[in-house]
């Protein structure tokens, strides 16, 4: 039925644009005569729906928006610039359609294991996207703003030597990234960089889990990967849950090495890789580039603090909330929510005769303030009196308790004001509401 709605709008807009002559009326005409009969056989709903769709449509056009995102999108990177890029990757990807990112460090070219500037080159005329992966891949963190510019340019001026187009999107080496690397590549005409999964998630060598891509939060500057997949990272079940993920304009990045790659931790065995393949190939993923991007967003409109969103994502939320309401007292519990090594400090447990009152944050039955303790289970009510049996409600928020010895772990792979950012305290908001029969 969208099909259908989409066709009547197109009509009325392509009617709409006929110039002003003596032929337009009649024009018009024909095509209502046309219209009328193909509204009747759509049904009420789609007349109904006419002219509020045509509206939007028309909204968009003059927007110049771009198409919402399906849900099953998936990024597909790779880094480095193995030769398996060419000799294996590319053929499956290619026998399914798959468009894909092949990250390139141009001083790495041409050693070995690693492509050489044709079949670098040679990638490119296939159709896939050529991005910048530094000159030398250093800790970017660790150098200074002349530096990084010139990771940055040399790559662009290798790639112009050998015919290749000049890149739009970069990929952070290591994952690590900070605001002087954004401002550079912004300074060089780029339009997107893809970093790991840090800070949200931890950085290990085996790869793993990552944060989803959601446009509405995420800068394209700071593309996060959904998994860095490889043969240390082998999880089906993590890998499924992730693509699960991809709906409700939320994309999966996907982050690979070689097939195989030079550096054991970070590859991945042919077997593995094709199996993967299949797979997005078998559930209807759409797989494409960075660069494809642009199809479903707009990659040139920049949130105001780029970082704002990925530091709000540090600490921890409440969920599976439950109370045991069946002895003299109800007593509480909940599961802590967190994609970092970090605990709880803190808790703050509302109960309410209302869902109405506790949406204002009102405990008319409990408020038990902020109670410090990493305790989230069996904790007693010790608010009025229950003297009937009756439906009641509660919500519980949390503060968290940063893990230093990670923060130390990750300090010479994280920004200075990241690492400042994770030793940060900061409360949840308040978990949803849960209900049970007190007495």
């Amino acid at each position: 039925m969208v099909t259908n709605n989409l066709l009547v709008i197109v009509v009325l807009e392509s009617g709409c644009r006929i110039q002003e002559s003596s032929d337009r009326i009649a024009s018009m005409k024909r095509m209502l005569s046309l219209l009328v009969p193909l509204v009747l056989f759509l049904g009420c709903e789609t007349v109904k729906n006419v002219h509020r769709d045509q509206s939007v449509l028309s909204k968009n056009l003059a927007d110049n928006t771009v198409t919402s995102i399906p849900d099953r999108v998936v990024v597909l990177t790779f880094d480095d610039g193995n030769i398996s890029d060419l000799t294996t990757a590319a053929p499956i990807l290619k026998g399914h359609g798959f468009g894909a990112t092949f990250y390139i460090t141009s001083g790495w070219v041409g050693k070995p294991g690693r492509l050489n500037w044709e079949q670098v080159k040679e990638l490119n005329d296939q159709g896939f996207e050529i991005g910048n992966h530094s000159a030398s891949h250093p800790n970017m963190l660790h150098i200074s703003e002349d530096d990084i510019r010139e990771q940055i340019i040399s790559f662009d001026e290798a790639c112009a030597e050998h015919g290749i187009p000049k890149a739009t999107s970069f990929a952070y080496p290591g994952g690590h990234h900070d605001r002087r690397m954004v401002k550079a590549l912004a300074a060089e005409g780029y339009l997107t960089a893809r970093r790991a999964v840090s800070p949200e998630y931890p950085l290990y060598d085996r790869g793993g889990p990552g944060p989803l891509y959601n446009p509405s939060e995420d800068d394209p500057f700071l593309i996060p990967g959904a998994y860095v997949r490889g043969n240390l990272s082998p999880s089906d079940q993590e890998f499924e849950e992730v693509l699960s993920g991809a709906r409700d304009g939320s994309i999966c990045v996907l982050i690979y090495h070689g097939v195989p790659d030079v550096h054991h931790h970070c590859s991945t065995s042919v077997d593995l890789f094709t199996k993967d393949m299949q797979h997005l190939k078998d559930n209807d993923f759409t797989v494409i580039s960075v660069q494809d991007l642009s199809k479903y967003i707009d990659v040139t409109k920049r949130l105001k603090d780029i970082y704002e969103p990925l530091l709000a994502r540090l600490g921890i939320s409440p969920n599976a909330l439950k109370c045991d309401a069946l002895g003299d007292s109800p007593v509480f519990s909940w599961e802590i929510k967190t994609t970092r090594p970090q605990g709880q400090s803190a808790y703050q447990i509302l109960v309410a005769s209302s869902e109405k009152n506790l949406d204002s944050n009102e405990g008319d039955l409990w408020n038990s303030g902020k109670v410090v303790s990493n305790q989230s289970s069996e904790i007693p009510y010790a608010g009025k009196s229950l003297t009937q049996v009756e439906r009641l409600h509660w919500k519980v928020r949390c503060w968290n308790d940063p893990d230093e010895a990670e923060i130390k772990r990750v300090s010479r792979w994280s920004a200075k004001e990241i690492l400042e950012e994770m030793g940060k305290i900061r409360v949840s908001d308040y978990s949803s509401v849960a209900s049970f029969i007190g007495k």
